[in-house]
């Protein structure tokens, strides 16, 4: 049976979640933060700044009114970026009724707080059972209809089920999870590694070094996501190596083209301003090195990320840095 869904925020991830959910039946009402873009939607049938060449479908209508796009909405899914959610979500909570299911798709931290993105939105909207969508899922892709898979992660299965019936089609593949600690951390830490493995690329570097920052990285990964309470099973899903595998190879890949910017010279400071869109990684390596820290748990990929990012280290002897440190055995002892 079609739903009416609320989609928050027009990105090019939040775009493309609607052009899903509008191929598939429901109707979708699309939250801007512009007005100009919802009026430019609507004439259009485009996203021509976020999600270009991609055609949206007559059921998605967009909006800059939060009031008209959450009233009578049977699911909301939260798209902002991190450092955006807080806000956004404290917005939402003054239209929403109680007992509406919430999913975001967002990926990052909140900096100031350590929180994940469900945290913050459990805080927001007084809730328990957020939902949360990750995975290798390139907007681009998704918008045009590729096959893809996911992961929906809730500690509420029926929340979980909710989101997987309406975005699970011939396209989009939906998987659901129990771990969100596992699921919110992978999806915030892999585009760490993206600016690892792009300053790599930008140096020249080869396959082999691309596939050996992978690995490391996932395994750091893993370490932290035990110590702060999540399933490091999941770092070897979806959300975990599928996301880190796009994140790290793909043409589409802002994390990645940044790092590899990096690599040949450029500054943090010039590449975030040559581009409207947000690199979730360098707030994210900041957040990686806190929590690092909180848990006890050493992440030398991530050390050396934030020092090329915060302290001036050139890229090259970063990942020098890397390849001296003392010699160990790969598996730990059991």
């Amino acid at each position: 049976m079609p739903s009416r869904v609320a989609v928050i925020n027009a990105g090019g991830w939040g775009t493309a979640l609607a052009v899903l959910l509008g191929n598939a039946g429901h109707q979708v009402r699309l939250w801007c933060r512009r007005e100009t873009l919802a009026s430019e939607i609507e004439a259009t049938g485009e996203n021509r700044t976020y999600l270009p060449d991609v055609t949206i479908p007559p059921q998605v209508w967009a909006s800059s009114s939060l009031d008209e796009v959450l009233s009578g909405a049977d699911a909301v899914v939260l798209v902002p970026i991190s450092r955006a959610m807080r806000e956004t979500a404290r917005e939402v909570g003054r239209f929403l009724p109680s007992d509406v299911p919430v999913m975001h798709a967002s990926k990052g931290l909140e900096l100031s707080s350590l929180l994940r993105l469900s945290e913050v939105i459990g805080q927001e909207l007084a809730r328990h059972a957020v939902a949360v969508l990750s995975g290798p899922t390139h907007a681009e892709e998704v918008g045009r209809g590729q096959p893809t898979a996911a992961v929906i992660a809730c500690t509420d299965t029926r929340t979980a089920e909710v989101f997987q019936e309406l975005l699970h089609g011939p396209t989009f593949r939906v998987y659901t999870s129990s771990d969100v600690v596992g699921v919110e951390l992978c999806a915030a830490l892999k585009n760490v590694i993206a600016l690892a493995t792009g300053a790599a690329d930008g140096l020249g570097y080869g396959d082999n070094a691309r596939a050996a920052l992978i690995t490391r990285s996932l395994v750091e990964i893993g370490r932290l996501v035990e110590a702060a309470g999540g399933d490091a099973r999941s770092v070897a899903g979806l959300a975990g190596l599928g996301d880190v595998v796009v994140t790290c190879t793909s043409r589409h890949s802002r994390n990645r083209w940044a790092g590899e910017q990096i690599g040949r010279g450029r500054s943090v400071d010039e590449i975030v301003a040559s581009t409207p869109k947000v690199i979730e990684g360098i707030p994210a390596t900041q957040a990686a090195m806190a929590l690092g820290a909180r848990y006890g748990v050493e992440l030398p990929v991530c050390e050396q990320v934030y020092a090329v990012l915060n302290d001036g280290v050139p890229v090259h002897a970063a990942l020098e840095r890397l390849m001296a440190r003392d010699r160990t055995g790969e598996l730990p002892a059991r």
